[in-house]
């Protein structure tokens, strides 16, 4: 799975959840302006750590924000919580490590972790092929 795909999934999973409300990839620096409405998402961070050298740990961080920070609804944290615990990523689905309700600046923000395990799949090497043995008779001319 990519980075993209997670965040497409993020990003359709916030639409599916909050039909009538105004999904934004957040603008450059996390600022929006104070007319905009709605929530904005964002890739804070990835991370690619080896476990074994087969094995791999993929880490993202995003962050999710209401964008008007004076007037959040009372049920938008659980209703974020419900909605990006779980999330499909191309038919499989994805349970988030760690989501987190935060303040950054006097501004309310959730912070949501997916953490993956993948592995290298190796080349499989050629199989053993049966042999096939054909025996023919020779008959000797007869003189």
């Amino acid at each position: 799975m990519t980075t993209n795909q997670l965040t497409t999934a993020i990003a359709n999973t916030l639409t599916q959840h909050f039909p009538n409300i105004p999904i934004y990839p957040a603008t450059v620096g996390g600022n929006s302006s104070p007319a905009e409405k709605g929530i904005s998402y964002r890739l804070l961070s990835v991370q690619l750590t080896r476990e074994r050298s087969d094995r791999f740990v993929q880490s993202h961080a995003f962050e999710i924000r209401w964008l008007d920070p004076n007037d959040i609804p009372a049920t938008l944290p659980d209703e974020l919580f419900e909605a990006l615990e779980t999330i499909n990523v191309e038919g499989t689905p994805y349970r988030a490590t760690e989501l987190r309700w935060e303040t950054e600046n006097d501004t309310p923000r959730m912070l949501v972790y997916y953490t993956m395990r993948t592995t290298k799949v190796s080349e499989s090497a050629a199989t053993m092929q049966q042999l096939e043995q054909r025996s023919t008779a020779l008959k000797a001319a007869k003189e």
